[in-house]
C-alpha cells in the first residue's frame, strides 16, 4: 500500500488497454489465467485507474495490451512509464522474481496473448519438463516456441537470475519447488538466464550483441524474441546442475540481446528518499526504407519521482541508456501495426512483490515533451541551457524563465495540462502592473496570463486554458510559458543555482523538464564606465554620402582601473546601440586597462534603405550606447550621441539654351564677332571641387560644315589667350575648393564684347544662318595640372 500511495500520478489507461484469459495449449499447459488488472492508488479495480498491476501474489502472471493494434513500427514512438519490482531483500532472494517485460506483439490471440509464468515472465514459452520415477523428459524447442507470445519482441526487466549454475530446483507453478515427488507433473527447470560460453550462431541473425543467458545479481535488462524457436537453446547439464536437476539431464536457455546488469530493487533516489518506482523512457525508431532493422532505445532511472532529472553517478539508482537493433521481421506484420503492452510474473515466495506499471505517455494517444531555458535580458538576451558554456548572470539581472511544451505527434490533442513549475532558488518573480508573473504563448499566437496568486510554496501551479495538438480545436502544437524574474545575490560570493523541476500533467500525457543550472555572480565592488572618446557628442552625417559610415567612438574603463585582460586573456563585452526604436548589438574582446572601440552603426544596421529612412536629411537623432561585461555581469552607464544629418555634396550648372552672334554683311572683315544676346553660365557647388568644360562640332549651313570659315573661341578675360573650341574639351573655369555652403560661381557675369564666347572669322563665308551645338560638362574633379 505504501508503494501504491507513493505511485506517480500517471494517466488513466482503462480506455486504451485491456486483456483476456489466455488460450490453453494442451493438458501440460498450466498457465490458463491472467492476473493483470487496472487499479487506482488504493489497489482497487478502477476503469479510471492509473496503475497496471500485472502480477500480485506468488506464482501469478499476467499481461495487459493496447486494445487496438495502435503501435505503428513505421513511425517514431515513445513510451514513458514507471516500474515497480520490489525490495530485493537479500534474506529472501526471490522476493523480486520474476520480472516485467515491455512487449510488441502481433499474436493472433490479441489481448489474450500470454506466455508462461515464472521465468517465462508472461511472455516466454513454457519449458514444460515432465517427471516420472526414473527419468525426466524435456519440452521440445517447438513446444516452448508455440507457448510463447507469437510474433513478438520483448524488452525484459528480469529481476531473477534463473540459472542452472545457481541451482534452486525445478518449479511447478501450482505446487512449488520440486522435492522428489510430483509423478506425472510438469515443471519449469528455471534456467533461461544460464550464461553459456557458446554464442548464438551468426546464421540465426541475432547480431553480435546476442548471447545465451544473462547475469546481474539484482537483475538485468535485455531484448529478446520470445516467439522465435531459435531463441531457446538446449544445453546439457554439468557440474552442480547434474545433481541439482536429476533426473533431468538438460534444459533450455534463452538468447538475450544487449544484456545490461541493472538494480531492479527498491533503493534511494539522489535526495536520499526511498525509491520504489523506476522510471523508463522507451523510444522506437523505425527501420530505414528497404530495411528490417529498427531501433529500440531506453533510458532507465532517468527521472526521480518528482520528475527531476536523475543525475546520480554512483549507487544502485544510476541512470543509464542503451540502443538496440531490432529485427522487425520477427513481428510478421504487413502493415506495420502491432499491439504493445506489458507482461510480468511472480515467483513462488509468499513474500514476493507485486509487479506494477504506471504511465506518463502511451503511443496510442500522443507524444509530447518539454524543455527549458533561461534568458538574461539584462545581459543582451543571453540564453542559458543545459549545454551552455557560459551560465552566469549578475545580481539584479532581469530573467525570463522559459518552459517550452511540444506536441510531437499523436491521435488526440494534449489537454487539461496542469503545469507545476518549481521556481529556481535565488530568483524573485516580478509581477507586472496587473499582478501577472507569467505569460503563455501558444503556437497559434494567442496568449494567456498567469497571476502571482497561482504561486504556491515557491511553485507556480496553473492549468492551461487551451489544448495543443493538430486538430482545429487546438491552439497550435506548442506552448511557451515565460516567467518574469530577477536574479538575487546579496552575498559576497557567487551562488550556484541548482536545476528546478517542472511537470506538465495532462489527462492523456505527462511531460517534464528541469530549468538549467546557473550561477548568480556576486556584485563586483567596481563599476564599468563608458565614455565618448570624442570631445563632443555631436556627429555630422552627410546624407547618402558614398561609402558613408556612422562611427561612434567609445572608451571603456573599470572604476578601479584593473585590467580587462592581456594578450592571453580578455573580457567579453557586448555593446547595445539604440537608434530609433531598434537596438543593435556588437561583441568585442576587451584587453588592457582602458579599451577603445569605434562602432560603425551603419555597418551594424546593414541596410541602406533602413539607415537613411532613420537618418533623414536635416534630422537630428539621438543614438545611445551602453556596454555589457558578460564575463563579470556588469552593465555600464549609457552615453548619448546627437547625429545631425546634413546635406551631402552637390554640383549643378545653369546655362542658357541659345546663343547668337552679331550679324555681318558680306565683306565684313571683323575677326571676332561678339555675342548678340545675353548669355548666362553659372556653376553651383556644395562641398565639391569642380571643372567646367565645353565641346562642339562647329557650325553648319544646310548640313555642310563651316569649320574652314568660322570657329567658336573662348577668351576667359582680357589677358587670356583665345582658345578654339573643338571636339576636345576646353576648360572654361574651375574651383578647387569645397565650400561648406551652397556657392554659385557666375562665369558669364564678367564677360565683355571681347571676352567669353566669341565667333572668329577665318575667311569669307557663304550667306545664311549658321547653327551648331555646344555641350557643357561640369564634373566633380580638378585638373591634375
Amino acid at each position: 500500500m505504501n508503494v501504491l500511495k507513493s505511485a506517480p500520478t500517471g494517466i488513466s489507461v482503462g480506455s486504451y488497454m485491456s486483456n483476456a484469459a489466455p488460450t490453453k495449449i494442451d493438458s501440460k499447459d498450466i498457465y490458463t489465467t491472467n492476473s493483470a488488472q487496472i487499479v487506482d492508488n488504493t489497489g482497487a479495480n478502477s476503469s479510471n485507474g492509473n496503475i497496471v498491476a500485472l502480477a500480485s501474489g506468488h506464482n501469478t502472471y499476467g499481461s495487459m495490451w493496447s486494445t487496438n493494434q495502435s503501435f505503428d513500427i513505421n513511425k517514431k514512438q515513445t513510451i514513458s512509464a514507471w516500474l515497480y519490482f520490489g525490495s530485493g531483500n537479500e534474506d529472501t532472494s526471490d522476493i523480486n522474481s520474476e520480472g516485467i517485460a515491455f512487449v510488441l506483439q502481433n499474436d493472433s490471440n490479441g489481448v489474450g496473448a500470454l506466455g508462461a509464468g515464472l521465468e517465462g515472465m508472461g511472455v516466454y514459452g513454457y519449458d514444460a519438463s515432465g517427471y516420472n520415477l526414473f527419468t525426466g523428459s524435456n519440452a521440445t524447442q517447438s513446444y516452448i516456441q508455440k507457448t510463447a507470445i507469437q510474433n513478438s519482441v520483448a524488452l525484459e526487466f528480469d529481476t531473477a537470475n534463473n540459472s542452472f549454475y545457481l541451482p534452486t530446483a525445478p518449479i511447478n507453478n501450482n505446487s512449488g519447488l520440486f522435492t522428489g515427488s510430483g509423478l506425472g507433473s510438469y515443471f519449469s527447470l528455471d534456467g533461461y538466464d544460464t550464461q553459456l560460453s557458446t554464442l548464438p550462431s551468426s546464421s540465426l541473425g541475432f547480431g553480435s550483441d546476442a548471447k545465451y543467458g544473462a547475469g546481474g545479481g539484482y537483475g538485468h535488462i535485455a531484448l529478446t524474441y520470445p516467439g522465435f524457436a531459435d531463441s531457446y537453446y538446449s544445453t546439457v547439464f554439468s557440474g552442480a546442475a547434474v545433481s541439482a536437476y536429476s533426473p533431468w539431464t538438460a534444459g533450455y536457455v534463452l538468447m538475450h540481446k544487449s544484456s545490461k546488469e541493472a538494480y531492479l530493487i527498491d533503493t534511494e533516489d539522489q535526495n536520499g528518499s526511498p525509491l520504489y518506482w523506476h522510471h523508463v523512457t522507451i523510444n522506437w525508431t523505425p527501420a530505414a526504407s528497404g530495411s528490417t532493422t529498427g531501433t529500440l532505445s531506453y533510458n532507465f532511472n532517468d527521472k526521480n519521482l518528482d520528475y527531476s532529472d536523475n543525475t546520480l553517478t554512483s549507487g544502485y539508482s544510476v541512470p543509464f541508456s542503451k540502443s538496440i537493433d531490432v529485427d522487425t521481421s520477427k513481428l510478421n506484420t504487413t502493415d506495420g501495426k502491432v499491439r504493445w503492452g506489458f507482461t510480468a510474473a511472480n515467483g513462488p515466495s509468499t513474500s514476493v512483490a507485486s509487479k506494477l506499471v504506471a504511465f506518463d505517455s502511451i503511443p496510442d494517444l500522443l507524444n509530447s515533451d518539454a524543455d527549458a531555458n533561461i534568458v538574461d535580458t539584462t545581459l543582451n538576451n543571453k540564453e542559458i541551457t543545459d549545454t551552455s558554456t557560459d551560465n552566469t548572470v549578475a545580481n539584479g539581472d532581469s530573467l525570463k524563465l522559459n518552459y517550452n511544451l511540444n506536441y510531437l505527434n499523436g491521435n488526440v490533442d494534449w489537454q487539461d495540462i496542469a503545469a507545476k513549475i518549481k521556481i529556481p532558488d535565488d530568483v524573485t518573480l516580478t509581477p507586472d502592473a496587473s499582478n501577472n508573473i507569467a505569460t503563455i504563448t501558444y503556437g497559434d499566437g494567442t496568449t494567456e496570463t498567469i497571476s502571482a496568486n497561482e504561486l504556491v510554496d515557491n511553485s507556480l501551479q496553473h492549468t492551461l486554458a487551451k489544448k495543443i495538438g493538430e486538430t482545429t480545436d487546438a491552439s497550435g502544437k506548442t506552448a511557451q510559458i515565460t516567467i518574469n524574474a530577477k536574479a538575487v545575490n546579496n552575498t559576497t560570493s557567487d551562488i550556484n543555482v541548482s536545476r528546478a523541476v517542472a511537470t506538465f500533467s495532462g489527462s492523456n500525457s505527462i511531460a517534464s523538464t528541469n530549468s538549467p543550472a546557473f550561477t548568480i555572480l556576486t556584485t563586483p565592488q567596481y563599476t564599468l564606465d563608458l565614455a565618448n572618446a570624442n570631445s563632443s557628442d555631436e556627429i555630422d552625417l552627410l546624407y547618402k554620402q558614398d561609402n558613408a559610415t556612422l562611427d561612434l567612438p567609445t572608451t571603456l574603463d573599470y572604476s578601479d582601473n584593473h585590467s580587462f585582460g592581456d594578450t592571453t586573456s580578455s573580457t567579453n563585452i557586448v555593446y547595445q546601440i539604440t537608434a530609433g526604436d531598434k537596438t543593435y548589438t556588437v561583441g568585442s574582446s576587451a584587453t588592457g586597462t582602458s579599451f577603445n572601440q569605434t562602432i560603425d552603426l551603419k555597418s551594424l544596421i546593414n541596410d541602406d534603405t533602413a539607415f537613411w529612412n532613420l537618418f533623414t536629411l536635416g534630422s537630428t537623432n539621438k543614438v545611445t550606447v551602453k556596454a555589457i561585461d558578460t564575463t563579470n555581469g556588469l552593465v555600464s552607464n549609457t552615453i548619448t550621441y546627437n547625429v545631425v544629418t546634413q546635406q551631402n555634396e552637390s554640383l549643378s550648372m545653369e546655362v542658357s539654351k541659345s546663343l547668337e552672334f552679331k550679324d555681318i554683311n558680306y565683306g565684313d572683315s571683323t575677326e571676332y564677332l561678339p555675342r548678340k544676346n545675353a548669355f548666362d553660365l553659372s556653376v553651383t557647388s556644395f562641398r565639391e571641387p569642380w571643372q567646367l568644360n565645353v565641346t562642339t562640332n562647329g557650325l553648319y549651313l544646310n548640313g555642310e560644315t563651316l569649320n574652314e570659315n568660322m570657329a567658336l573661341v573662348y577668351k576667359k578675360n582680357s589677358s587670356s589667350q583665345y582658345n578654339t573650341l573643338s571636339t576636345t574639351p576646353t576648360l572654361i573655369d574651375e574651383d578647387t575648393s569645397s565650400p561648406d555652403t551652397d556657392t554659385t560661381t557666375d562665369i558669364s557675369d564678367n564677360w565683355t564684347n571681347s571676352t567669353g564666347l566669341l565667333l572668329k572669322q577665318l575667311g569669307l563665308s557663304t550667306a545664311g544662318q549658321y547653327t551648331g551645338t555646344l555641350t557643357w560638362t561640369v564634373s566633380d574633379s580638378v585638373n591634375n595640372t
